[in-house]
């Protein structure tokens, strides 16, 4: 009797193991199956493109020259500008009350401080302008492109000549 409870034992749990990689088995071929990737590539015979991808330009808490960026406080108003300054042309000296957030599309543009700074940023390159009186020049041969986004509010400027 021991041996044929034994036995019994034995055989439940050999149905139950059974039972068990049978249902792991389906849930896995129920997975790759249901699988949006293999679907689109079974359905069409091609892979599916890749994702798009993100790449950080630019994550500061300070303007190119250090100084803390502050927000405006009235209703928010986001502006998106692209300007063209063409070679040897220069933009007048001006400060942003606001942040300004600039990315290089083409050419390299220099920007000014009235203080003496000087940085000069290239194609590719984000930077937060300084909130000092500056101007920027196109030193180069080839017109800068840039995208320039203000995070500003409702009825501020974007930009003020100097006092002098």
């Amino acid at each position: 009797m021991i041996q044929l409870a034994k036995h019994r034992r034995t055989v439940a749990e050999a149905v139950t193991c059974r039972r068990l990689r049978a249902g792991a088995t389906l849930i896995a071929a129920g997975l790759l199956v249901g699988s949006p990737a293999l679907a689109d590539t079974a359905a069409n015979g091609a892979a599916k493109p890749p994702a798009p991808r993100s790449t950080v330009l630019l994550q500061t808490t300070t303007h190119a020259n250090g100084a803390p960026i502050v927000y405006p406080t009235g209703t928010p108003q986001v502006t998106v500008r692209v300007t063209e300054i063409p070679p040897g042309v220069d933009t007048g000296v001006h400060n942003h009350p606001i942040p300004l957030i600039t990315y290089i599309l083409a050419g390299e543009l220099t920007i000014r401080e009235v203080t003496g700074a000087a940085y000069v940023y290239k194609k590719g390159e984000a930077f937060v302008e300084t909130a000092e009186f500056h101007h920027g020049v196109n030193e180069g041969k080839e017109p800068v492109r840039l995208l320039a986004v203000y995070p500003g509010e409702v009825g501020a400027p974007l930009s003020n000549k100097p006092p002098y």
